[in-house]
Order: structure tokens, then C-alpha cells, then sequence
């Protein structure tokens, strides 16, 4: 079962009531990581328990890396199974989709990562990161782009005709849901891939989009 608390290990942050707001946002960063303070926390879970109607739920970064977990993926929103609850006497399990997130990040990692029009460093201050990337999967939550994944994988959409279709749609997704949380930080800002090579290839997926929506739509999911 996911864990639902905050899980801080090895460098561990105070929680200090009595500090300003630019000694908090000081705190985010130590050595090379960004850390999710216990304020921020409780900020960011009532955020997507408003807007994405579930708990935050925390994992330990390095525990969950010694397993198979990717670099870079600080955050996920994926179908769960949950065994929290019983009818008479039978356990039931059910699928619900959980939003998790790590309680550090690389500065490394974020310095290095590349998305299709974000440039994360030029473009998502520090102390902003981790709310975008709540937005981000709240974006993916709320569509039940999990469970659309899913059927990517197996095959049940009758539209994707090829490898190369899932791919595009599975990109589309990622844009969608990097405009979606940088329009919520900066609604007034626009985003553009910032090479040629990058315009291109953004442009090669849009069409997609489209596609996207026709799926989700058949799942009776609007767009937001």
C-alpha cells in the first residue's frame, strides 16, 4: 500500500514557523537537491485533493530507486489497486488512481531533463517546480490519462493503427499536460520550443492532440 505521509530521509528539513518567506524558500534547496518541505506538503495536497479530488501521496526517492525506478521520474499518476476496505466479510479491491511524488529531486536531473517546448531551468523557477509538477499530474489525473495509457498498451483504442501512433499520443499527453501546469503558473506567458528542430517536432505531434481528445471523448472524459 502507497504510503500517505511525508517521508524525509537522510537530510531532513525543519519546519520552522517563525522563518520568512524568502528563508523558506531557501530551505527547498540543499546540497543537490530540491526537497518538499512539510509546509509545501501540506499545501500541494490540499491543491490536488481540490482539484484532482485525492490525498498527495509522498515516496521516498532513494527507496524507490533501488528498485526500478527511472531517473527523472519524480512524480507519477497511476491506477493503484487498493485493498483499504472490505464488504462484509470479502476484501474488495478496487482501481483508483493515485498522484504520487518524490520527496527530493536532482538538481542534476532537473538541469538535464528535456521536454518538448519547457526548458525547466529557463522556464519553471526553483521555487515553483514542484507545484508544476503537481499541476502536471493533477492535468494527467483529471483526464484519466492512466487509464488511457493503459489501452495504448493493449491495444483496445481502434484509432492508434501503429507503434508510431502510440507514440505520438503518448507525447501528446506530455504536452498537453507541461502547457496545462505552465498556463496555471503563468497564465499570461506563452510557450515556445526554443530551437527549430524542437518547432518541428512539437508540430509533429499536435495533430495528435486531436486524436487524443476523439479517445477521450469515448471514455466520456471533457476537456478541461
Amino acid at each position: 500500500m502507497i504510503r500517505q505521509v511525508l517521508v524525509c530521509t537522510g537530510k531532513v528539513l525543519p519546519d520552522k514557523s517563525d522563518v520568512n518567506k524568502q528563508e523558506a524558500r531557501e530551505h527547498l534547496v540543499s546540497g543537490n537537491c530540491l526537497y518538499l518541505t512539510p509546509d509545501l506538503y501540506v499545501r500541494l495536497d490540499n491543491l490536488v485533493r481540490e482539484h484532482a479530488g485525492m490525498p498527495l501521496e509522498v515516496f521516498d526517492l532513494d527507496e524507490r530507486r533501488s528498485g526500478v525506478l527511472e531517473p527523472m521520474d519524480w512524480a507519477n499518476c497511476s491506477p493503484a489497486g487498493s485493498d483499504r476496505y472490505r464488504r462484509s466479510s470479502e476484501k474488495v479491491s478496487a482501481e483508483i488512481t493515485a498522484i504520487e511524488i518524490a520527496n527530493k529531486i536532482p538538481l542534476d536531473e532537473i538541469r538535464s531533463a528535456r521536454r518538448l517546448e519547457l526548458d525547466l531551468v529557463r522556464d519553471i523557477p526553483l521555487e515553483l517546480f514542484y507545484e508544476w509538477l503537481v499541476w502536471h499530474e493533477i492535468h494527467h489525473s483529471v483526464h484519466d490519462d492512466p487509464v488511457v495509457a493503459a489501452g495504448l498498451d493493449n491495444c483496445v483504442h481502434p484509432e492508434i493503427k501503429s507503434a508510431g501512433d502510440r507514440i505520438k499520443i503518448m507525447q501528446a499527453m506530455e504536452l498537453e499536460a507541461d502547457r496545462a501546469s505552465f498556463n496555471r503558473l503563468f497564465p499570461e506567458s506563452t510557450l515556445k520550443a526554443g530551437t527549430p528542430a524542437g518547432i518541428k517536432k512539437v508540430r509533429s505531434i499536435e495533430p495528435y492532440l486531436v486524436l487524443l481528445h476523439e479517445i477521450r471523448a469515448k471514455r466520456g472524459i471533457k476537456r478541461k
